[in-house]
């Protein structure tokens, strides 16, 4: 996490300094104290892997997206279901696609999941520290596939099938 020092010189970088300043003295009029206000003004400011900006939305409900990342049930409601683990591998493969669709997301909840894990950095962060590394296999199951990949089966069905073809040749 940056420092307040580094926090104040991106946003002073990126013009964005007194936009800070203005929704964190809002935040203090509205009730409160210095702290919470710096705090959640620096929430809303984090920058996010597009290169976007949480400032960006208008709202002051942190649980709603931009007003651009709502889509309609319509573009999920002939979709199939779909299981967490392949929600969870959409998300890993589109985090920093750019012109992915809600109509490409396999369910509602993979689109608003992408958006999420795209807008807040500690869930980001969250996302590849917990649910993805759920996700990999152990040592001990990529040990046991590797048993198996080259145990001859292949090959002793390619025997097979020219044995039988042999046979069929001679008649047999």
């Amino acid at each position: 996490m940056e420092t307040k020092e580094q926090f104040k010189n991106r946003l002073k970088n990126e013009g964005r300094w007194n936009d800070f300043i203005q929704y964190r003295e809002k935040l203090k009029a509205g009730g409160h104290d210095a702290k919470s206000a710096w705090a959640k003004a620096r929430q809303k400011f984090q920058p996010v892997s597009d290169g976007a900006s949480l400032a960006e939305n208008n709202s002051d409900d942190d649980t709603i997206l931009p007003a651009g990342d709502t889509v309609c049930m319509d573009n999920f409601c002939d979709k199939p279901p779909v299981t967490a683990r392949a929600v969870v591998q959409w998300v890993f493969d589109h985090i920093d696609i750019a012109d992915v669709k809600p109509e490409d997301a396999p369910s509602a909840g993979a689109w608003s999941f992408l958006q999420r894990v795209r807008t807040y950095p500690d869930l980001l962060k969250e996302f590849y520290r917990t649910i993805w590394a759920k996700m990999l296999p152990t040592r001990s199951e990529i040990e046991a596939r590797e048993k198996f990949e080259d145990d001859g089966r292949e090959q002793l069905h390619l025997i097979e099938q020219i044995q039988r073809a042999r046979d069929k040749a001679n008649g047999g």
